[in-house]
């Protein structure tokens, strides 16, 4: 697989193509979840954390973008309208699942390229 964002290749490209491409300083990041819920807990409460964690993505200005099935919650958060994913999102956001009484773990990956990364 080719670096999308080697230095060389960005060299080549102009502003115009970079983010056509989304390469560069128009590189879009984001992180992966994989939250696996407690047997126990009953099937309203799963639906009222997957309720509950839409909004709390929504209040940061992102989207989530996966699906809910299983007693598992994967997917990849992602940037909308001009709004970054930070680290500082990614912290916040890790914290506020494992925080739930109804997530017995959480994974959250590094932030990655969401347009160049096989995730």
């Amino acid at each position: 697989m080719i670096n999308a964002n080697s230095r060389q290749r960005l060299k080549r490209l102009k502003p115009r193509q970079r983010k056509k491409l989304r390469v560069g300083e128009f590189q879009e990041l984001g992180f992966t979840v994989i939250a696996n819920l407690k047997e126990d807990a009953a099937a309203g409460a799963h639906d009222g954390l997957l309720d509950a964690w839409l909004d709390a993505v929504e209040q940061h200005g992102v989207s989530f973008g996966g699906h809910f099935s299983d007693g598992q919650l994967d997917g990849i958060v992602f940037p909308v309208n001009g709004v970054a994913v930070t680290a500082e999102m990614r912290t916040a956001l890790n914290a506020w699942l494992q925080a739930r009484a109804e997530v017995s773990d959480v994974e959250c990956s590094e932030l990655l390229d969401v347009w160049h990364s096989a995730w």
